[in-house]
């Protein structure tokens, strides 16, 4: 690093606004029933965080977003987001089952 040069902040998960009809196609939704669902670390506000994924959306143009329940403004309270997939800002943590067919 040069003295005096910022670093850079590192990338993080954008959100995904719900989608609409004027969005395109409805994308395809893939969910988990009560076996083990798969669970990312997303980075979030410049943290890694635990997400338990309950949705994959994919969309017809080849982008995929993820559903997790994600713990951002209080420890003990969850929140549902949709972020673009992104392997830069999230890393797998649980595998799980796979998902339920459609």
């Amino acid at each position: 690093m040069t003295a005096g040069v910022p670093t850079p902040p590192e990338p993080e998960a954008i959100e995904v606004p719900p989608w609409r009809p004027d969005h395109g196609p409805r994308p395809s939704v893939q969910t988990w029933g009560r076996g083990k669902a798969p669970a990312l670390e997303v980075r979030v506000r410049g943290e890694w965080r635990f997400a338990p994924v309950l949705a994959v959306q994919h969309y017809r143009d080849g982008r995929r977003a993820v559903q997790v329940s994600i713990h951002l403004d209080n420890p003990t309270s969850a929140q549902l987001r949709t972020y673009r997939l992104d392997p830069a800002v999230m890393r797998i943590v649980v595998a799980g089952d796979p998902p339920l067919e459609a």
